[in-house]
């Protein structure tokens, strides 16, 4: 093709929009309604014959569709050009960026117009098979068109995905997993291929939701997550329609659970149990002897209490300095109380200020409680001075108390209830 040439006897070429492997996209003005059109030509018909019939097949389909989204399709012909027939196909003008460059306000809703096209053409009986970036054109009014109807089938007539040379019809990229087995594709193949479309602009990574990594995952809130997992679900038949799809994406994302909502059974159990189980360990332990001094044996309870009701020189032993044994003692109570309480607190929906109060209050027990346990003991005067395991189990039952917080913070962050 070149700049100039009129075909149809009323459309002359001006300007290249684009070219692919099999064909190209001019910009062209119609002489009889003097309007501005897009003219698509297929230049690789010597090449491949078979890009003729899936180019009568692409006219046909656009020429049966009727939706705001989809290209409309003015006219349809055949061009002499170089000794060959050159078919063409003459649509309106688009004034937008493919959704590979374009940027959006809202991907989700960007999404749901989509997913619209989608449900009109399954309800019209066809199978786009080819949804990706490049195959969306977003206007600056917003309007998401679906192009590309070239390979698109009516579903009474689908063939196999692969052809005997190996050639896809679609790419692999956006594929579904039926797809590339070489079945054929149905309208759900259509949805996965908009699911991983999005969860790409969304994340970055074009990979199924059950692919991402944890963390990945995890930044796609609720109740999104779980329909974009079904959209991209290696099952045709656990996938939701085009309709479906576009209803979920414009549904509010659920709020956060609002306070004094009561909490289910198993809520209680998860949330409740760790930490009262811990306390009981706490009330055990704090009675148990946990320093040999002389005859008698003090409980822990006393041995940390001590410190702040008799701080004599003669009697807090262990201590280097009275005033940070009143410290310490003091913060590791508090420490101690604090990681269980926001144990108790973690839910779902905690927020990062409630989640960093109870790391604070981790590292604030940590430093109290290592300062008295390398700072002071053992400092043994006579072998009769020694400690007992009464401390030791305190030391233990905190490490379990912190280990407890730490991972039922990861999986608050990775578990979300599902819709």
């Amino acid at each position: 093709m070149r700049e100039g040439m009129t075909v149809g006897g009323r459309y002359r070429v001006e300007r290249l929009l684009g070219r692919g492997g099999l064909g190209e996209v001019w910009e062209a003005v119609d002489a009889t309604l003097g309007r501005r059109v897009a003219v698509k030509f297929v230049t690789g018909v010597r090449q491949y014959p078979e890009a003729a019939r899936r180019f009568a097949r692409e006219a046909r389909t656009l020429a049966a569709l009727r939706h705001g989204s989809i290209v409309t399709v003015h006219d349809a012909g055949t061009a002499e050009h170089d000794e060959q027939p050159l078919p063409y196909l003459v649509m309106e003008l688009l004034d937008g960026v493919t959704w590979e460059f374009a940027h959006v306000e809202s991907v989700v809703e960007t999404g749901a117009r989509v997913a619209d096209v989608l449900a009109h053409v399954h309800e019209a009986r066809i199978v786009h098979r080819d949804v990706k970036p490049a195959n969306i054109m977003v206007c600056p009014d917003g309007r998401a068109v679906l192009m590309d109807f070239g390979i698109a089938r009516d579903d009474d007539s689908l063939t196999r995905t692969a052809t005997a040379t190996g050639r896809y019809f679609g790419t692999p990229a956006y594929m579904a997993p039926e797809q590339l087995q070489g079945r054929a594709a149905t309208p759900a193949s259509d949805v996965y291929a908009l699911g991983i479309v999005l969860v790409e602009k969304l994340t970055g990574h074009r990979l199924p939701v059950a692919q991402l990594m944890p963390q990945v995952r995890s930044a796609i809130g609720e109740p999104l997550r779980s329909l974009l997992a079904r959209m991209t679900s290696a099952q045709p038949e656990q996938r939701p329609s085009a309709a479906e799809c576009a209803e979920q994406l414009r549904a509010p994302a659920r709020p956060a659970t609002p306070r004094g909502t009561p909490m289910t059974r198993a809520e209680k159990r998860e949330r409740l149990v760790p930490p009262a189980v811990l306390l009981v360990l706490y009330a055990i332990v704090l009675f148990l002897p946990g320093y040999g001094d002389g005859d008698w044996s003090r409980p822990v309870i006393r041995f940390f209490a001590i410190q702040i009701l008799e701080p004599e020189e003669d009697d807090v032993i262990l201590w280097n300095d009275s005033a940070w044994g009143v410290v310490t003692t003091l913060g590791a109570f508090v420490g101690v109380a604090a990681v269980l309480a926001m144990t108790v607190a973690l839910a779902p929906h905690a927020r990062l200020p409630q989640r960093l109060a109870g790391y604070g209050a981790v590292l604030l027990t940590v430093f109290c409680l290592g300062w008295q346990a390398t700072s002071s003991p053992p400092h043994y005067d006579d072998i009769t001075d020694q400690l007992f395991y009464g401390t030791w189990l305190f030391y233990l039952t905190t490490a379990l108390a912190i280990a407890t917080y730490v991972y039922r913070d990861r999986r608050t962050r990775r578990t979300s209830p599902q819709p």
